[in-house]
């Protein structure tokens, strides 16, 4: 039997304008096109779910103030969005104290420790990276994104494939995004992202969640089916 640990970094919008650790300027452009367009808005609610197999670990703070899905020397640290972002399409934020730093690098080490101490290292643990991501960018409902290294397992890539698209949601592999967090926390275990089109259960011009009780309960019943097929598969070394 497997355990499922749900990932969900980028749900919050908290801390983006805070004047210690957040430093952003109050822009209409960086709200509406940056903010707004970048943050997995209701992702938290979105993979959900009551059964004792499956915990989660949200990050409290907005992507924008720490982004706990960056690695330290990360490629990206030099266009401004490493671990902590310094810029974002042109608009730059505010130096952060040293002080500011430290706090936030604790929170990014609480993250990952976090996640780390809920997985089992008897191998049978599957770490599931929860996102979401604008309709424009691909026409699939779900995205279903893995590595090549030791911590793709096809048995769970099938179950999270086959589950959506028994449920008749169209779905693509490593598209629009590609990969799956996949920490070194020095044990074995699963990874697999899931990526939802905010068009699945969002207005996105209102940042409302979707109102038909009958797409809710297909969505639930879906996610419920793909996590305890996934709990359900013999995972252990």
């Amino acid at each position: 039997m497997r355990k499922i640990v749900l990932n969900i970094p980028h749900s919050s919008v908290n801390g983006i304008f805070d004047p210690e650790i957040g430093k952003w300027p109050r822009n209409p452009f960086f709200v509406n096109d940056c903010i707004r367009r970048w943050t997995d808005w209701h992702s938290d609610m979105l993979f959900a779910s009551d059964n004792p197999n499956v915990s989660r670990v949200v990050f409290p703070l907005s992507r924008f103030v720490c982004d706990v899905e960056r690695l330290n020397d990360d490629p990206l640290e030099k266009d401004g969005q490493g671990i902590l972002y310094t810029s974002f399409s042109n608009v730059i934020r505010g130096e952060l104290t040293n002080n500011a730093r430290w706090k936030l690098m604790s929170l990014y080490d609480e993250h990952r420790y976090a996640l780390a101490s809920n997985i089992p290292v008897d191998g049978s643990g599957v770490l599931i990276d929860c996102h979401s991501f604008p309709s424009d960018m691909a026409d699939n409902d779900i995205c279903v994104g893995f590595n090549d290294d030791d911590t793709y397992d096809p048995d769970v890539v099938k179950c999270v494939v086959d589950g959506f698209v028994e449920s008749g949601y169209s779905v693509k592999l490593n598209e629009p995004y590609a990969n799956s967090l996949s920490p070194n926390f020095g044990f074995k275990y699963s990874s697999v992202m899931i990526e939802v089109n905010k068009r699945v259960y969002m207005d996105e011009t209102t940042m409302l969640l979707n109102s038909d009780s009958i797409k809710w309960m297909r969505w639930f019943g879906c996610l419920e089916r793909i996590y305890e097929s996934i709990i359900a598969l013999d995972g252990r070394d």
